[in-house]
């Protein structure tokens, strides 16, 4: 977070100046750690910008990621990355090699075609995922993320010191514990959710994919993620268990 502090700082819009609200800075609160201001970027290696994949438009990589700060940024997240690169080849298999198989073609299509940079990012990427939303003290009103796919997991990482959070996912009609260290994995397009929480230092770390690159470089999206006939057997047993207490 030290390493991303000035992009952070710069990155706020002033309150309520009809901006989007991911940057709008009433939808933050100050931090209570030195060196680390509250603030919304966007991580990656490889994206379009506006989300723009027409084949007039080349890849490029994240102005965050420009300039000699790009590659400390990127080794300063080795360990987040690898956490939830893991995790997704647990949870959603398919989608784990579908993006591992996007990850290296982005490799060699850089390669080959001299964007240098871009190379030297994606040889520094420690994730399966294209992108990474880092946010730093953020609350965030009920949503959805559009540009996810219906077959695709974002995944939430946390960390911080803050008092117990929930995360509300209204459509399921449910809150998840939303501690410091907890992992949060689901279709960002089709549960709508949010975290009212204006207390503490709390940072999180939001992957995600981009439909645009998977079809650039003409990579599967990968299956949705299903459970198997033992799972649900084991989920039927837990809940008669519940119901009968």
């Amino acid at each position: 977070m030290h390493c991303a502090n000035d992009l952070l700082k710069k990155s706020l819009s002033p309150a309520n100046a009809n901006c989007i609200w991911r940057t709008d800075r009433s939808y933050f609160y100050p931090t209570e750690t030195p060196g680390v201001s509250p603030g919304c970027i966007n991580v990656s290696p490889c994206w379009f910008q506006q989300d723009n994949a027409d084949v007039s438009f080349c890849p490029e990589i994240s102005a965050s990621l420009k300039g000699p700060q790009g590659i400390s940024i990127i080794k300063s997240m080795r360990r987040p990355s690898l956490l939830a690169s893991a995790a997704l080849r647990v949870m959603h298999p398919s989608l784990y090699w579908a993006s591992l198989h996007t990850t290296l073609e982005i490799g060699h299509w850089a390669y080959s075609n001299g964007q240098t940079e871009m190379f030297e990012r994606i040889r520094h990427w420690a994730s399966v995922f294209t992108g990474v939303t880092v946010m730093a003290n953020h609350w965030s009103p009920a949503h959805h993320n559009p540009k996810c796919c219906p077959e695709w997991f974002d995944i939430m990482t946390l960390v911080g010191n803050y008092p117990s959070a929930r995360m509300k996912l209204h459509n399921l009609g449910i809150e998840l514990v939303y501690d410091s260290g907890v992992m949060v994995a689901f279709c960002g397009r089709l549960v709508r959710h949010e975290v009212d929480l204006q207390t503490g230092d709390r940072w999180v770390w939001a992957w995600f994919m981009r439909d645009s690159v998977h079809n650039h470089f003409k990579m599967p999206r990968g299956e949705h993620s299903l459970y198997s006939e033992a799972d649900y057997a084991k989920y039927s047993k837990v809940e008669d268990i519940l119901n009968g207490m």
